[in-house]
């Protein structure tokens, strides 16, 4: 076999999902170790595989045959607060030399080496957009799973369970899979309801909008947009924390998609579905967590639909649209701030032309636009920014190349009742429900509803 096809992160994903789904996990664990090693036995170790199925499982990898301690059930119950991306260094005595790319993957050199090629990660100058698990055949680095709690609590049926299904979803899980069919198959799941997180958006869009009326008021002012990506914001307080003050204080739609249905129903958990990896990593940020109870990517979807023998593409089509043509293109490059510029002609017309956006994909030129900005090189006032290559279209968590994914989103915006939030019926629909039935709210400065789509940023 050759050696750059042994990742068995996929087939490990399926069996654990679907002995979650069954509720066998348990009872079956050592014996889905052993049916994989086996497969691979010239190559893997069973502590390999072990930790494989611990990592699938959401656990750390350990110095074990078995799969799990004494200890690990309980911490199988939620979300951990340790790092997402992990090694699982034993792995890479399989990789050979002029294969290892991971290291290459990472712009910020995160991934080092010791003497005897085993990998690790510097956490601290670790963004955790997660590129370097794609470049990696041999699940050495990876990422872990929430699906087991979350499986878990879909089958107690004690909390309703809200999917908030990101932006860039249009067409990952086939031409054939409509909008109303994904919904459809995630209902079948044992979710409550689906919502399109590009409606929270919308709200977010909003924000941005007046929180551009009240900071940019000279030649000197900007301000930093993308609050959807969390790699990026990162960037900025890891690296450039001088310019911390110029980023939104929104909150990411996933992050006020949770806040306002819980508003409603308090006792209601939130599940976030979308290509980034890094999104399970803001949802434990000290100032937003408790609001996303869980993540899964696309691929994890993808996976568990799959272990459940749950085919979207042959699902009733019951479609809930409820986003703007703004809301939905945040999902790629330019996205964010042609959703602002739109909104702020609608709410401030004369302001619109003073907006000048700039955007910016990637991580390397990401810094590199942060750099010329600290030196006083630019001309832009609303400047966008994205970790991955074509914003989140991009993400590692993708099932579609970058391309296809914008083309689907494009699609989709285009077929939105509204063009713009300040349009979308739905819009006033959540804030009449969170009190406010006539006029605009405030939506900058201290008003309750901007408290509730605010984080706060710490400088140090």
């Amino acid at each position: 076999m050759d050696h750059t096809t042994l990742n068995i992160k996929p087939r490990i994903l399926y069996h654990v999902a679907k002995a979650a789904w069954e509720g066998t996990l348990f009872d079956r664990r050592e014996e889905i170790c052993t049916m994989v090693s086996e497969e691979f036995q010239d190559k893997h170790t069973r502590r390999q595989v072990a930790n494989q199925i611990r990592i699938a499982m959401g656990l750390d990898p350990h110095d074990n045959d078995l799969v799990l301690n004494d200890y690990d059930e309980e911490a199988l119950m939620g979300m951990s607060n340790d790092s997402i991306i992990i090694t699982n260094p034993d792995a890479c005595q399989s990789c050979p030399t002029e294969k290892r790319n991971c290291e290459k993957a990472c712009p910020l050199q995160a991934i080092t080496r010791d003497d005897l090629g085993k990998v690790s990660i510097n956490q601290e100058k670790c963004l955790g957009e997660g590129h370097c698990i794609q470049a990696c055949s041999f699940g050495a680095l990876a990422e872990k799973s929430q699906f087991v709690p979350l499986i878990n609590l879909l089958k107690q049926h004690s909390h309703p369970v809200y999917a908030s299904i990101a932006p860039a979803f249009a067409g990952q899980f086939g031409a054939e899979v409509t909008p109303g069919k994904l919904r459809s198959a995630l209902l079948k799941m044992g979710f409550t309801d689906v919502l399109e997180t590009a409606l929270y958006a919308d709200l977010i869009t909003m924000k941005e909008a007046f929180e551009f009326d009240e900071h940019v008021k000279t030649d000197q002012d900007f301000m930093f947009t993308s609050c959807c990506c969390p790699v990026w914001i990162k960037l900025i307080e890891n690296k450039f924390p001088d310019l911390m003050e110029h980023i939104s204080p929104s909150v990411s739609p996933m992050i006020a998609s949770a806040r306002v249905i819980k508003q409603f129903e308090p006792d209601a958990k939130v599940v976030f579905i979308g290509p980034c990896i890094a999104k399970k990593s803001e949802a434990l940020l000290p100032d937003v967590k408790g609001a996303i109870d869980y993540v899964l990517t696309f691929q994890e979807l993808a996976t568990i639909f799959e272990a459940t023998n749950i085919h979207p593409a042959d699902q009733e089509d019951h479609e809930k649209a409820v986003a703007s043509w703004g809301g939905r293109v945040y999902a790629y490059t330019g996205g964010v701030s042609a959703a602002v510029a739109t909104t702020l002609e609608k709410l401030i017309p004369h302001k619109v032309q003073k907006l000048v956006s700039l955007k910016v994909d990637g991580i390397p030129d990401c810094q590199k636009l942060l750099e010329q900005i600290r030196n006083g090189q630019f001309t832009a006032n609303f400047i966008e920014g994205m970790a991955c290559k074509g914003g989140c279209v991009g993400g590692p968590g993708r099932l579609l190349p970058p391309e296809e994914g914008r083309e689907h989103v494009k699609k989709y915006g285009a077929i939105a009742l509204a063009n713009t939030p300040v349009e979308n019926p739905q819009v006033y629909t959540i804030l009449a429900r969170l009190g406010h039935d006539s006029g605009m709210p405030g939506l900058s400065g201290k008003s309750p509803m901007a408290e509730l789509l605010s984080r706060k940023l710490v400088q140090d």
